[in-house]
């Protein structure tokens, strides 16, 4: 039983040593922290049980064992030599033949060489949001010396998520199955769901979208799918197929498209189309085609932040436009519908139009509308600085005012549009 407790007491002290802020700055402690194993009935070490012999004359002999062998040094209760053990503290000389003696790979190595593996892949990766990650992960890990939280703390745990995380950097598909791509990435059609998603759904939702959203639409943020995307619409659009014309417009309420078909045909909108209209929020999408869209509308079903593959579909619709046609989004009056209209203008068309996203249409709903909290106050603050939203200002200052957003789902308890 001496040898047990001999790797238990050493992996305690080795414990304290790694989490001590001298092996955070890479320094040899200059004060011993003391295992105390007896002091008037109080034990770091509780197994130390002096009212059983065969348990204390076992530890006692373990740990004389270890300081013959230099790994600690210890001192009898006073009175009490070789009988009851007092304290125990690491010998910081020997700290290699330690690790050595209990196998156990130095967690400085271990941080070194993720902190290799970070700088690699930021060498590598161009994406944005990919390096804000890496170099904030690069830094906590560097500074704290451990792995802690920002990375799995198993080794083939953590090398999955950046093997994912740089497989993303580098990709080119617009679109890709959840289980290719985790077979792309492991050989392993599950791989990606049991070890990757739920941290990487985590990464992206901090580092990319930073707005709230499911985790199937955080995924697609970044082209990752279950099934095939559908493009959602209702109005005047036909394309042009290898196979023949297809025309969408005798379909009342509505039809889908895919990127394959997309990027196989050629989109084109009916001349009279005048209005593009783009609704966030599902319900509202269903109850405008089915009850207001006009024959010179087109009208499209945005959901969350759209994917790459959804924004190679809208760019396509802002080439078919005929002239005079106009852009509209109609999304929440909150972070997010802001930051949708934001990037439909960054990405997709500069003079996209928010509709219904007005001041008078807080007011006319008021009583739906729902109060935030200080932390979602500060992200809507943050839209002030967007250059996008300049003339979204006024509206935004008024939510701030008076602590209120509104989902849009509220304006289907009016009859009329």
């Amino acid at each position: 039983m001496s040898g047990n407790y001999r790797s238990r007491i050493l992996s305690i002290l080795v414990d304290w040593y790694e989490d001590s802020p001298a092996y955070i700055r890479n320094e040899k402690p200059n004060k011993r922290r003391l295992m105390r194993l007896y002091d008037n009935g109080k034990s770091d070490f509780n197994v130390y049980n002096i009212e059983v012999p065969a348990i204390r004359n076992d530890i006692n002999q373990a740990v004389m064992d270890l300081a013959d062998k230099k790994f600690i040094e210890f001192e009898w209760m006073r009175g009490e030599k070789n009988h009851i053990l007092s304290r125990l503290w690491l010998n910081y000389d020997s700290i290699g033949q330690i690790y050595a003696y209990l196998g156990r790979r130095p967690k400085g190595d271990a941080v070194n060489e993720v902190l290799s593996q970070l700088r690699v892949l930021l060498d590598r990766s161009k994406e944005e949001w990919v390096r804000h990650w890496l170099e904030e992960t690069y830094v906590v890990i560097s500074r704290k010396r451990t792995i802690g939280n920002n990375l799995p703390e198993g080794k083939s745990d953590r090398n999955d998520l950046l093997k994912a995380v740089s497989e993303l950097s580098k990709r080119t598909e617009m679109e890709i199955l959840e289980r290719i791509f985790s077979i792309q990435c492991f050989g392993d059609s599950k791989r990606f769901e049991h070890t990757v998603k739920p941290r990487l759904i985590r990464i992206l939702k901090k580092y990319l979208i930073q707005d709230e959203c499911t985790d199937d639409d955080a995924l697609r943020y970044v082209g990752i799918v279950r099934y095939p995307e559908q493009f959602e619409f209702s109005g005047a659009l036909s394309i042009m197929l290898p196979k023949g014309l297809v025309d969408f417009m005798p379909l009342p309420f509505g039809s889908t498209l895919t990127i394959d078909d997309v990027k196989e045909g050629h989109i084109k909108l009916g001349a009279d189309i005048r209005r593009i209209l783009s609704i966030e929020n599902r319900a509202n999408y269903v109850e405008y085609i089915r009850k207001f869209q006009s024959k010179d509308e087109l009208v499209l079903f945005h959901g969350g932040q759209f994917s790459p593959a959804k924004g190679v579909f809208l760019k396509a619709l802002v080439s078919a436009m005929p002239e005079s046609c106009m852009f509209y989004h109609w999304g929440d009056i909150d972070y997010g519908g802001f930051s949708m209209l934001a990037r439909l203008r960054r990405e997709i068309m500069q003079e996209v139009q928010a509709w219904k996203m007005g001041i008078e249409d807080i007011k006319q709903y008021t009583k739906y509308a729902i109060q935030f909290s200080e932390s979602y106050r500060k992200r809507l603050t943050s839209l002030l600085d967007v250059s996008e939203l300049q003339d979204c200002q006024s509206c935004i200052k008024f939510m701030l005012k008076d602590g209120v957003r509104l989902e849009q789902e509220a304006m289907l308890m009016n009859s009329e549009q």
